[in-house]
């Protein structure tokens, strides 16, 4: 034991990039600052905390784009829906003024017919009346002038000057009676036929019943003009193509009287 020789070496290895700096030295001491061995726990720690925090900010935008995308998907639906209500309403609405158009043409197909009919009855009758023979015996007296009718009645116009008692009493001899007006449409057409003449018409004043009256109460009654709401004693009324007045019964005018159409037709 004492002859062998005892050699001591010290080994030393190289260090590679991968090996911890905190390992011991050879000499036993450790690098400063890593006294607590979690040198790389820390950068690892704060790269996972990151990433957490952009997945959930990834996440969160996926979220928000995949809400609007639905959102945008469900109002273009119903833009869709709503454009078609509104073009199918368009049709229909088109289809109606179309309709609407053709009962319109129609309608005035039909009132031109009809009017057109009315114009040839209206000339049949004027026709008639122009070729009959109105004439009315009076005491011997020949009238040649003709009925013009409207409506329901016919009017005779006598172009002789008489009070209106006078005219009262030639109209009672043609079985006709002095003139009633019973609207104002008469009253027009009456009124068109007189020209420049005043004529008595069946309106006087009753001194008995203070009060106006048309020669014949019975129905249809005649207008109610403004002054027969006052007194007008021994005064009667007549017209002319412009107004409807009183003036004294002596008075000398031309006569009107009127007969219902049915009984000029039956006396012929």
């Amino acid at each position: 034991m004492s002859n062998q020789q005892v050699i001591y070496s010290t080994l030393r290895f190289l260090q590679s990039p991968s090996e911890s700096p905190n390992r011991l030295r050879p000499d036993g001491n450790q690098k400063s600052g890593n006294t607590d061995g979690k040198g790389f726990s820390v950068p690892w720690y704060l790269i996972a905390v990151i990433l957490g925090i952009l997945c959930l900010l990834l996440l969160a935008t996926v979220a928000v784009l995949g809400t609007k995308i639905f959102q945008y998907t469900q109002e273009n639906r119903r833009q869709r829906e709503m454009i078609g209500n509104l073009t199918q309403e368009h049709h229909i609405l088109q289809n109606d003024s179309y309709l609407k158009e053709k009962l319109l043409t129609y309608k005035t197909l039909e009132y031109n017919i009809l009017k057109n009919e009315l114009l040839q009855q209206k000339k049949k009758q004027d026709l008639l009346f122009t070729n009959r023979t109105c004439q009315r015996e009076n005491k011997g007296k020949v009238y040649g002038n003709c009925w013009s009718c409207y409506g329901i009645k016919c009017y005779y116009f006598i172009p002789e000057s008489k009070n209106w008692s006078r005219c009262k009493q030639t109209c009672q001899s043609y079985n006709s009676s002095l003139l009633k007006i019973s609207d104002e449409d008469e009253l027009a057409f009456i009124q068109s036929q007189t020209y420049r003449n005043n004529y008595w018409i069946g309106l006087s004043y009753d001194d008995r019943e203070q009060k106006w009256k048309w020669i014949n109460t019975g129905p249809p009654f005649g207008i109610n003009y403004t002054f027969m709401s006052s007194s007008g004693r021994g005064q009667c009324a007549f017209l002319s193509s412009t107004r409807t007045a009183t003036i004294e019964c002596s008075k000398t005018y031309n006569c009107i009287c009127e007969e219902r159409i049915h009984d000029v037709f039956s006396a012929y």
